[in-house]
């Protein structure tokens, strides 16, 4: 126990010889009225001359100072101390200081010649009295202590302290305060390193500031506190079982250590405290459990500036009488607070414990308290004291179309009329754009004297009601205006509904069938039917489309199809059947139809599947033919090809040796004659050599290889070197691809599009061909259909300034022996571009030309990567 309760013995009032000394106010006279012959300082007549030396000075000073003599530090003070005492006076006077504070007088510190003692007060402040050793003759020892106001501001100073005994020391201190707010304290102090130094004021105010905070939010249990070394680290944790910290207060108040203080108080000054000492702090709470703030510092001083560190330091006693009780009253007024709380909390737990969605609100309108089921039925949480009326997002009326303000809504109504509201239906939308049909029932809340409070609204959500009613009215009609019949009846088999469907079907009112058997429906030789399917309900099976046969109040005989589901109670158990039954006569007719049908169709169908066989016979036939014929006339085109030119040559040679030989004496007409045999032979051995091309492309057989269009290019040019200069045609040409393709097809593409350009030129002007190549963009692949999709293509560009043709011919220009220019101003044969078309073909690809007349053309040729 701390504050062990003292005694002090006062004597019969002393003669005038013993009033000694004189003066000194209050204290003086307790000082001659006090039997000191009880103590072990003996008479106050047999006092040494120093002993009244120390208390002449002490009780003519106007400073607080005090007085501790003897062996067993017997304690005296003066006037200005009684303030400083707080309820110590005047039971200290002439007691052991080991009596007045046991916790700082119990250790070896006690016998340092120069102590040093502290006592705090309400505000935080302290004043030091520092000792001043005394003698006296007869070998007495004393202390005396002049006491200063200490004020904040001054420098660390980081001191090498037994930090075990240094914080029990201050916890004893305090055992008072936890005792008085019915707390338990736990100590559990280990062994730490002596190598630990620190700013004893600043540690202090740590653990006075983090004590306080455990203390005044716990309100049963206790609080812990743990010192411990963890390698090189001391670490002191303050565990309480309070009422914790909420995570997003918890987050705010790391987020703003970490970050620069913004103001100076709380645990800003202790953060502050912490890092001075190079150190950390930690805070982990879980709401309604308790909180742990856990601090860790650095053994030895290499960390702390050495100007700052003292290694050996004078002991200082500290007494915090002057201030726990104002320690005291903060907690008291702290845990007030909570309690009103705690009451509110009573109730927040009630609205918590209804399933409903209720809230409430002040006679301003201000929502105060809503459980988990209003902020889930709106779908947000709304702040307490700022929304206003409710805390839905939106409101509507029950149309959903028209929005109802915040201040006109059903609370408020409540609130304004001080009247409860009811029947009214409104629907809310949530953030998330969903919505609900609420039934509100708000009530005024009144004081005993008739005031109006506020108000509280329970929320009833009816939209599974509301949909259970349309889908019931949709059942209704279903079943009202179905075209089947809809009946249902007991596991007895008596018919309990019929609906209009079944009085169409079967011929009966409602009123004949109801409460009788639905056996009255049921063929004599199908009777057995019921039975089964009853014994299916029983099992609580379904039965699914059965096709059967019924009887109609006429006794005509129906196709019918049944599905039988049976009905249950609210508990569960099978009490009926509901059976759907349509009229499939008609349906069965049909099937039967389309089953003769079919079976002619299958007639049909061998009859076709012999047919197909037989043409398939004979279509190979023919192609085996086809393809015979076609080498028949590849070789047929061959060998005649060879057989006319040869005659061709024979005409051309001898008409040339004709003219040449007799051209002196053959008339104008002659020569003429013989150079128009000449030039036909010649242009009807080209056509022949071109038309053998053509043919042999219909069954290409040429290797496809990588290809380097450029080196195409550069030999078909040099074939054409002799007219390039001859009419100084300008070619200009970028970088072509490699592809793969036929070397001798792609020679004879370049070869009739670069020709077509030279022998088409313009005579007014100087002829320039243009020759590049691109990718082909998707956008372009999708203007030609026949190309494939997925693949890369190319676009390779033979562009002329010639003579150009008119568009309405772009594609009859690739049909063979087509010719857009008279043969006697142009020669050719007609089946150069044709042979282009061909080739393109044979490699996938495409050709297409534009033109201008006289402006020039642009062919086009589109081959795959």
């Amino acid at each position: 126990m701390i504050n062990a309760p003292t005694k002090a013995t006062l004597s019969e009032p002393a003669t005038a010889s013993d009033r000694f000394p004189p003066g000194g106010g209050e204290t003086g006279e307790l000082i001659r009225s006090f039997n000191w012959s009880a103590t072990p300082l003996g008479r106050a007549d047999q006092w040494s001359q120093s002993l009244k030396t120390c208390i002449q000075i002490l009780l003519s000073s106007a400073q607080p100072m005090l007085l501790c003599w003897g062996n067993e530090n017997i304690f005296i003070y003066n006037d200005a101390c009684r303030e400083l005492l707080g309820n110590r006076h005047p039971l200290s006077m002439g007691q052991p200081a080991a009596t007045v504070w046991p916790a700082l007088w119990s250790t070896p510190e006690a016998a340092v010649i120069t102590p040093q003692l502290r006592l705090m007060q309400p505000d935080g402040s302290c004043y030091q009295f520092d000792g001043m050793p005394v003698k006296d003759d007869t070998g007495d020892t004393g202390a005396l202590f002049i006491g200063v106001s200490l004020h904040n501001g001054k420098a660390p100073t980081f001191v090498k302290t037994d930090l075990s005994n240094f914080t029990r020391t201050l916890l004893e201190q305090l055992d008072p305060v936890i005792r008085e707010a019915g707390l338990t304290l736990v100590i559990n102090l280990g062994i730490v390193s002596e190598d630990v130094y620190i700013d004893r004021d600043i540690w202090e105010q740590i653990l006075l500031s983090l004590l306080t905070n455990a203390l005044s939010y716990t309100l049963q249990g206790g609080v812990a506190v743990r010192l411990s070394q963890e390698d090189n680290r001391v670490v002191l944790s303050i565990a309480d079982t309070g009422i914790g910290i909420p995570p997003g207060l918890l987050s705010e108040i790391n987020a703003a250590l970490q970050g620069p203080p913004r103001s100076r108080g709380g645990l800003t000054v202790v953060n502050e405290g912490i890092l001075l000492h190079g150190g950390a702090l930690q805070i982990s709470s879980i709401p309604g459990e308790g909180s742990t703030f856990t601090i860790s510092i650095p053994v030895g001083h290499a960390h702390l500036p050495a100007a700052e560190v003292v290694h050996h330091a004078v002991p200082v006693h500290k007494a915090y009488h002057g201030y726990l009780p104002q320690m005291t009253s903060a907690i008291r007024m702290c845990h007030g607070k909570l309690l009103q709380q705690h009451t509110g909390s009573h109730y927040q737990q009630l609205l918590e414990a209804l399933p409903a969605a209720v809230y409430t609100c002040d006679k301003e309108g201000h929502v105060l308290l809503y459980n988990t089921a209003a902020v889930s039925l709106w779908g947000r949480t709304p702040v307490a004291g700022v929304d206003m009326w409710c805390g839905s997002w939106k409101i509507y009326e029950s149309d959903g179309i028209t929005p109802i303000d915040l201040d006109s809504c059903p609370m408020a109504e409540a609130i304004k009329g001080g009247t409860p509201v009811r029947g009214k239906v409104i629907m809310i939308e949530r953030p998330d754009g969903s919505r609900r049909i609420i039934q509100p029932y708000p009530d005024p809340i009144f004081d005993s004297a008739g005031n109006l409070q506020g108000a509280v609204n329970m929320l009833v959500d009816i939209t599974d009601q509301k949909s259970a009613e349309e889908y019931v009215s949709k059942l209704a009609a279903i079943v009202e205006f179905s075209d089947d019949a809809i009946v249902s009846k007991t596991l007895d088999g008596i018919i309990t509904s019929w609906n209009p469907g079944a009085e169409r079907l079967f011929g009966y009112t409602a009123e004949e069938m109801k409460g009788e058997a639905i056996t009255r429906i049921i063929p004599a030789d199908r009777l057995d039917e019921e039975s089964r399917i009853i014994e299916q309900l029983r099992a609580g099976n379904r039965v699914d489309h059965f096709e059967t046969k019924r009887v109609t109040k006429d006794g005509q005989l129906l196709d019918i199809s049944l599905t039988i589901s049976p009905v249950k109670d609210l508990h569960g158990n099978i009490i009926g059947a509901s059976k759907i039954a349509r009229d499939i006569t008609q349906q069965k007719r049909l099937f039967q139809a389309l089953q003769e049908s079919e079976s002619k169709y299958m007639q049909l169908a061998v009859k076709l599947e012999a047919i197909v066989e037989q043409r398939t016979k004979e279509l190979v036939e023919a192609n085996f033919y086809l393809e015979k014929s076609n080498r028949e006339l590849e070789q047929f085109a061959y060998v005649t090809s060879h057989d006319l030119q040869e005659p061709l040559r024979k005409i051309h040679t001898f008409a040339g040796m004709l003219f040449n030989v007799n051209k002196d004496i053959l008339s104008d007409t002659s020569r003429m004659y013989i150079e128009k045999v000449m030039q036909s032979a010649k242009r009807m051995s080209l056509l022949i050599s071109e038309l053998l091309d053509y043919s042999r492309l219909v069954h290409v057989k040429d290797p496809f290889v990588e290809t380097d269009l450029n080196e195409i290019l550069k030999n078909v040019m040099t074939d054409f070197e002799v007219l390039i200069s001859q009419h100084d045609v300008t070619i200009t040409a970028n970088e072509l691809p490699r592809l793969t393709v036929s070397p001798l097809q792609m020679n004879q593409l370049f070869h009739n599009l670069i020709g077509n350009a030279i022998k088409f030129l313009s005579p007014g002007r100087k002829p320039r061909i243009n020759i590049h190549a691109e990718s082909l963009s998707a956008a372009d692949l999708a203007a030609f259909p026949d190309l494939e999709t997925g693949r890369d293509y190319c676009t390779i560009t033979v562009a002329d300034n010639g003579i150009g043709f008119d568009q309405i011919y772009a594609d009859k220009i690739f049909q063979i022996f087509q010719r857009l220019n008279d043969r006697t101003v142009y020669e050719g044969t007609g089946i150069g571009l044709a042979l282009c078309n061909k080739i393109v073909l044979n490699h996938k690809g495409g050709i297409y030309a534009t033109g201008v007349p006289d402006k020039g053309a642009v062919f086009k040729v589109i081959l795959p990567m």
